[in-house]
């Protein structure tokens, strides 16, 4: 066995890191599910948007992220799940800024964007409803 050489099949690394953002972006959807109320009155990340951009997005949003996790996890959609997590992570991104104040050394919205659009390029890897729909890709 070579150093440079994967130790196992390719296809398993696209499938734990499917898994963990997927998991990470429904634990997080239903976290702020809980915080509609803040998002919507003009707290927390969206408070420099307008009144009904504010409204749409703080309600929206915790649903976009349980749909998308939700897709990574199953496998199903994949590459929709993938984009609409990346899009949503370049908000976050976007909104809180790569280095956020506070304790966190970067922001954790950048790695989730990261294995986002990895999965974008890799697919969804072993075990999933897309690689059972289609063995041959």
């Amino acid at each position: 066995m070579k150093p440079s050489e994967p130790i196992g099949n390719p296809a398993w690394g696209a499938f734990f890191v499917r898994v963990a953002v997927g998991c990470f972006f429904v634990l997080k959807g239903l976290n702020e599910i809980q915080h509609v109320p803040i998002a919507v009155s003009g707290g927390g990340l969206l408070r420099n948007l307008p009144p009904h951009v504010n409204t749409l997005l703080g309600i929206l949003i915790p649903y976009l992220e349980i749909a998308a996790g939700a897709l990574l996890v199953v496998g199903f959609w994949t590459i929709i799940g993938a984009m609409c997590a990346s899009l949503i992570a370049l908000f976050f991104v976007y909104a809180v800024g790569v280095f956020p104040r506070g304790a966190q050394l970067l922001n954790q919205d950048l790695v989730l964007l990261a294995g986002s659009i990895s999965l974008l390029y890799t697919g969804a890897g072993a075990f999933s409803v897309d690689k059972f729909r289609n063995p041959g890709a």
